[in-house]
Order: structure tokens, then sequence, then C-alpha cells
């Protein structure tokens, strides 16, 4: 179990197994030079020439483990590299992240107990010290993450306590932004541990009683769940038509954060949830099949959103809707021609059971305006295999024709590292999801391409009057390459960008407006 907490106590004067230095390349800077003095000082008289040897000067990357002794106790020096830092700010902060995630992944490795590090200089990443320090709790959760659970021979779990100085700071404000980082790191991780989740274990009733069990847990967070009788009186065809080739009945779960401010602004969070994809009727090939516990990554996502409202209390309004079901062959499943009717009324045309993620979002966000009249209704899916053409592995699409929303969401992402990239989307895209017989078909004609876009352009046609934004983590859901605290297994992408976003749009108080970027 990682414990994190702040010493107001001078660096060297705590008593910790390892002394963390995140450096820059050359190791020239003050506070650089100041810790190589001290180590060289009191244990390494020739330090700077042993790094040199073992050819550790700094670099992005590089990390080097010295050991020492102090008072009969061993002691473990980590050196990071950072590089030049010479990069834009939100690039310099990504270097951070991957740098101290490597510190983290190396102490786990050999069981370090206790460590303390300090914060870095604010001026290469452009944001305070606050904002550095929620970042860094963040990622020392996501670094520590590891999917074991059905492993015979894992390893005990890791035990240490991390202490960031934080001496001569104002205390209370490094304390909110720890507990920030705690709570959102924790709310990651278990998200990424039901996306993990096959879907012998995960399904639409035990990812709907997790629900229930989160919203337990909080006075200002309520949970209704619902299945196929109170769907059908709601009219919601299009949800139905997935949920009925299961013999999981389909579940629908509403969770509810009240502001204590009533004059608050409501947003809306749609997050798929389809617990595991065959394909339906038009059936995956095994190889595109292998993977698809991974398609109830926005309703996971959402869950551990409305948590971590639940815990930082924001001036905001949200509710988190998750359609759950498990889209499966069978004889009540929905076929290719099939028409089905929506909870606003519209008419559906499934050509193919395999698009079954927007239909069930449609009627997720016709409930959410009947019910909530949201200002802003944003939807979180796993929903096309396109994404990963449009954008590759490291990019949320996103979607939208809202600029200020998009510019905001783009912030945010760029801030947090769960980075998004917008796609187009206009009246021409729109044309493509026509039907002959129906006021829509559920995938977009194959003469216009650009599917995430024309499957977002689906999810538009049932949203009314909200301002609306379509987050599309198909290919960063899960095994982000190159990314060292992502690993293995899912992501949690998106978490880190809605939470920041869903905060600052509740009216930053003091302590979110010091953690915002300064530029």
């Amino acid at each position: 179990m990682l414990s994190i907490k702040l010493t107001d106590k001078k660096f060297w004067e705590n008593n910790v197994e390892a002394y963390v230095f995140l450096m820059k390349e050359n190791l020239d800077s003050a506070s650089d030079l100041d810790s190589l003095s001290k180590i060289e000082t009191e244990f390494y008289p020739h330090l700077k020439q042993i790094l040199k040897r073992h050819k550790f000067n700094g670099q992005k990357g590089q990390t080097y483990v010295l050991t020492a002794e102090k008072n009969g106790k061993l002691l473990q020096f980590f050196f990071v590299g950072l590089g030049k830092l010479d990069q834009a700010w939100d690039r310099n902060l990504e270097i951070l992240r991957r740098a101290w995630a490597s510190a983290i992944q190396r102490m786990k490795h050999l069981s370090i107990e206790s460590a303390i590090v300090a914060l870095p200089e604010t001026e290469p990443f452009k944001v305070s010290s606050l904002e550095l320090l929620k970042q860094l709790v963040i990622n020392s959760y996501m670094a520590n993450y590891e999917f074991i659970q059905f492993k015979s021979n894992k390893k005990d779990d890791w035990n240490c306590q991390l202490l960031f100085d934080v001496v001569d700071a104002d205390f209370t404000g490094f304390t909110q932004a720890l507990e920030y980082g705690k709570a959102l790191g924790s709310a990651i991780n278990t998200a990424r541990h039901w996306i993990d989740l096959p879907g012998n274990i995960i399904h639409p009733g035990t990812l709907s009683e997790e629900a229930q069990k989160v919203a337990a847990e909080y006075k200002n967070l309520s949970c209704t769940v619902f299945g196929h009788e109170r769907a059908q009186e709601l009219g919601m065809g299009s949800f139905l038509s997935v949920a009925k080739g299961s013999e999981h009945e389909g579940k629908f779960v509403i969770l509810e954060y009240k502001a204590a401010d009533s004059t608050a602004p409501t947003i809306a969070l749609c997050g798929k949830g389809v617990t595991f994809d065959t394909g339906g009727i038009s059936l995956k090939p095994s190889s595109s099949m292998d993977g698809m516990k991974y398609d109830m990554a926005g309703a996971a996502s959402v869950i551990m959103l409305m948590k971590f409202f639940a815990q930082l209390k924001p001036n905001v309004n949200v509710i988190g809707i998750t359609p759950l079901v498990e889209n499966m062959p069978s004889g009540r499943a929905s076929r290719q021609d099939d028409i089905v009717v929506a909870m606003n009324g519209k008419s559906i045309e499934i050509k193919s059971t395999d698009a079954e993620g927007r239909l069930i979002l449609a009627d997720a966000m016709c409930y959410a305006e009947k019910f909530y009249t949201p200002d802003i209704i944003i939807d979180i899916a796993t929903l096309t295999g396109a994404c990963a053409y449009a954008v590759g592995h490291l990019h949320i699409a996103l979607v939208t024709r809202d600029e200020d929303l998009k510019a905001a969401l783009l912030a945010s992402g760029k801030l947090t590292g769960d980075k998004l990239w917008p796609l187009p989307i206009d009246d021409d895209f729109v044309l493509a999801n026509n039907s002959d017989v129906a006021d829509l078909a559920n995938t977009g004609a194959r003469s216009y391409g650009a599917g995430t876009i024309t499957a977002a352009c689906f999810l538009e046609s049932f949203v009314n009057k909200a301002r609306w934004a379509h987050l599309d983590i198909a290919s960063t859901a899960s095994d982000a390459p190159g990314i060292n605290y992502l690993g293995k297994g899912a992501t949690g992408a998106s978490i880190r960008a809605l939470a920041d976003f869903i905060i600052s749009y509740g009216n930053q108080d003091s302590l979110m407006k010091n953690l915002h970027n300064t530029e």
C-alpha cells in the first residue's frame, strides 16, 4: 500500500530509507548542485566521478541508485534524469510524470519502505508548486498500478510511505492539493481494475452493484439502477436492442452528485458500458474480439469520476449515466436490418449490431436531457476502431461543434496528460447516417469514411438543447505504448482531463485557481 504524506521538516532531517533527486541534464541547477555537494560531503566523496563513470548525467529517462550507510542503517539515493526541460511547458510536465514513474517503479522493485522527494522548480512547467504536487501524487498511484489479481505467484503488496518536502510552504494549500491527487489517483486505479477484469467477472449486474456501493459511501451521491421493465416503459428501444441478446439483463445506472449551491450548473457524463462486445449477430472475428472486456471503459471512468466529485465537492451538479449491457449473439439478439425506436422517438435502422455503443448512448443522452436538462453533456466511449487510424493510441478523439467547450477540454487535457485531439464535424458528415427506411442508420455510409466522426454525428442526433462533446477513447483505453505510468492493460483514459474540466467549470475556488496553469 502506498501512503503519501507531506513533511515540513527540512529534506535531510527526514528519517527515510531513500532520498530521491529529480535532476536536470548536466546536473548544473542550484538544487542539483546542493544535493550532490551534501552527498559528497557526508557519504560519497567522489560522487560526481561515480555518476560520470556510470554515464549518468541527468538525461531524460536515466535512473541510477547508490547505496550508503548512516548510523548502521542502509540508505538509498535515487537519481532520476529530467533532461534539459527545454520543450513546451506541457511536454516538460509529461517528461516529469514519466521520470517520476520510473522512480516509483524502481523503488517498488527494490521494496523501498520510505522515501522523500523535493518538488522541482516550477519555471520549466509554467504551473504552480501546488499543481506539480497534485500531478506527481496522481502519477504515483498510476505508476504503482498492476493487474495481478489472478496471478498465483503474485508478490506481496508494496508498502511504502512517500514524503513530499514542502518546507516553508503554504501547508494548507498543499494539503488540499495532496488530497485531490490521492482521491483522483485512487479513483483512476479502481476504474482501471474494473476495466481489466474479464467479462466472466464484470457484467451489467456486477458493475451496477459496484456503482451502488460507491454511492452508499457518500451522502451527497445517489444511485438509481433499473433494468428491462423500466427501460421499456421509458421507450428505450435503442438501449434494449443491444441488451436483449445476453443472459445478463441490461442495467441502466444513474449516479447524481448535487452541489451545495442551488444555482450551480449541471453537467451530464454518459459512459459506454459494454462489459463484453462480441459484435452480436455481426460477430467479430476471434482476433478482433480479444480485449473486448475494455468496452466498458467509459462507464467505469464515469462511475469513479462520480466518487471523486463526491469527495471534492465541486460547485457543479454532475449526473453520471452508464448504460450497461453485454453484446452477445443469441436467438433474442438484434439482427441487421432491424428497426428500433429510441427514447426521443427517432427510429434507427441497425446496419451492424457491432455498432452497439452508439445505440445505448443514444438513450442515455435522451434520458439526461429529459430528466435533468443539463447545460453540458459529454459522452465517453470506446466507440470506433477508426479512432486508432484517426489519432493513434496517444490521443483521445474529441468531437464537438462548441468552440468554447472544445478549448476548455483541450486545455484540461494539456495540463493533465490526458491528451485530446479535435476532429472536424459539420452537416455534410451528418448525411452519412441517413437511412432509406428509418430516421437514422447506426453506421455511416462507407463513401464518407471518417468512421469516428460519423459515429459522433449519430450521437449528436440525440442531443437537443445541451452543449455537447464526444470523447472517443477506443484507441487509448488500454495498452498505450511508450508511457511507463500507464503500463499494460487499462489506462483510465479521460478521467484526469474530465476531473480537471468539471472542477474548473464549477467556478474554480481559490485552490483550483492556484492549481491551474499560470500562463
